[in-house]
């Protein structure tokens, strides 16, 4: 008898069962001690189910109450001796019996990717107001240094605003918003710091222009933009782009001349308010910025690693996004940027439908596998909805094209229209890569965007001898062709139930 003993008392110091009272009679008419459906005896089975209320009213049947007894440690013994039923499993029978079933409704699984769709194209509003002041730059400059070094500075702020975004939304998924605050405080820093020094070079090189500040800034604008973004002030953005945002529609528009210095600076000066913007923006209690520097900012190496890859990434894509611009320099001249502006507008102004495409995408992958009851079921659900997306997608990239061609006629038509479908072409293989990206496949994306413009840059150089709308004709070619390797790797990744866990 002391075998039994000693485990029972062990039972009741790790909780696994409890200490019994002696036998008391019981009538089975007793009044009750709960009211409504919630009314039970007082007899010891009775009193044994409100022990495990939560187990008797959700169990499927009395197998699930009899696994719940035997895991708090019922034994058969004390079914018999206290309980009067033969076995636990009899026991679990009489309490199945005795309480009525009510399950609990479960709870909406959260979807990560339900995001309001004004949201979305908040941010392709924003995505695509800068390049109007960015032509009408490119239209005051000549061509050399002053339009190279714009180019350049807007292609390495694309990488590394990329590579910032991915930080800041590790750091802030982590609930680390402190280490965040510091590393985009330290990284606006590093981008004046750059600033300074490139516009100490211009000095150095040249006579000083306000289009150096422009370039030098440009790291630092599109920085302040992705920490604002990523901080969720996006209307802040928006209110700082505004001055910029009217005078490059009033300079486009050609309705009244501004001089060429005057608005140079003003764009400058929006580009520097995005930088005090989103400065003000991370104030708060002091941060130890030394510390966090020291600390990686809780980032690990992996994390870095991915980022690297990001800042490729948007390189290559701002590289790819260019094609237009380089083909303007190379021939001699920076002329042309309202054409120009022209051409990218069916890709800049779908990126707030492409960025809400990529989301309800993501969203509806996840219904579709929680409602699916096999892996084929899934794959099947998943190819009709990309399907779906990518044809839409492709249907606005299209209006917008046909749209721009047809009201805005140019000199160069066969020119124009090669580059304004290229640029369609492009957003569609963008709209792809975006959603290898959410789907975690990061060396898939980077791979053929880096490819991609790897193959656009050697063609060029090869066909530079050509007319300009040979090299045109080359452009949609190669984005033509990226489109049609990207798109059966997106439908592999995105049918995979396993990319969307």
């Amino acid at each position: 008898m002391s075998a039994p003993t000693v485990l029972d008392a062990g039972a009741l110091v790790t909780g696994l069962a409890w200490r019994v009272r002696p036998q008391e009679a019981h009538d089975e008419s007793d009044v009750a001690d709960f009211d409504g459906d919630e009314q039970r005896s007082r007899a010891r089975i009775a009193q044994l189910t409100r022990t495990h209320n939560t187990l008797c009213t959700q169990a499927v049947d009395a197998f699930e109450i009899a696994a719940g007894l035997e895991a708090a440690g019922v034994s058969d013994r004390q079914a018999r001796t206290v309980y009067g039923a033969a076995s636990v499993f009899e026991l679990a029978q009489a309490m199945y019996d005795l309480v009525p079933t009510r399950p609990v409704q479960a709870a909406a699984p959260l979807d990560p990717w339900s995001r309001p769709a004004r949201v979305h194209l908040l941010h392709g509003l924003l995505y695509a107001l800068p390049g109007l002041m960015y032509a009408v730059a490119l239209s005051m400059l000549q061509t050399g240094l002053n339009v190279l070094l714009l180019l350049v500075a807007t292609i390495v702020a694309a990488g590394l605003g990329q590579g910032l975004s991915l930080l800041g939304h590790v750091l802030i998924g982590r609930g680390q918003k402190d280490a965040a605050r510091a590393l985009f405080r330290t990284a606006l820093v590093v981008a004046a710091v750059i600033g300074a020094l490139v516009m100490l070079g211009g000095w150095l090189v040249g006579p000083f222009s306000p289009v150096v500040v422009l370039a030098a800034w440009q790291v630092a604008y599109l920085l302040a933009a992705t920490i604002l973004m990523v901080m969720e002030a996006s209307a802040l953005l928006l209110i700082v782009l505004a001055p910029g945002v009217l005078l490059a529609i009033v300079e486009l528009s050609n309705l009244t001349a501004i001089p060429r210095d005057l608005t140079l600076g003003i764009l400058a000066l929006c580009v520097v308010a995005a930088a005090v913007a989103a400065w003000f923006r991370l104030s708060g209690e002091p941060l130890q910025l030394a510390t966090q520097f020291k600390d990686r900012f809780g980032l690990a190496r992996f994390d870095f690693a991915m980022s690297s890859g990001y800042f490729v990434y948007g390189i290559a894509t701002a590289g790819l996004i260019s094609f237009a611009v380089v083909d303007a320099v190379a021939r001699g001249g920076s002329g042309g940027a309202g054409s120009i502006a022209l051409m990218m507008l069916p890709l800049v102004a779908s990126l707030g439908v492409a960025e809400w495409m990529v989301y309800r995408l993501r969203s509806r992958a996840l219904s579709a596998l929680r409602a699916s009851s096999s892996v084929d079921g899934f794959r099947g659900l998943a190819r009709t909805q990309l399907a779906r997306g990518v044809a839409i997608y492709g249907a606005v990239l299209l209006a917008l094209t046909l749209a721009t061609v047809i009201a805005f006629p140019q000199d160069r038509a066969e020119m124009f229209v090669m580059n304004t479908c290229a640029y369609g072409v492009l957003g569609l293989a963008f709209f792809c890569t975006t959603l290898l990206l959410s789907l975690r496949r990061h060396r898939l994306a980077l791979g053929l965007a880096v490819a991609a413009l790897l193959l656009d840059t050697t063609l060029r150089l090869a066909l530079s001898s050509y007319s300009p709308g040979v090299t045109a004709a080359m452009h949609l070619l190669v984005f033509t062709v990226f489109l049609l390797v990207v798109l059966p790797a997106v439908t592999s990744q995105y049918t995979s139930a396993g990319a969307h866990r």
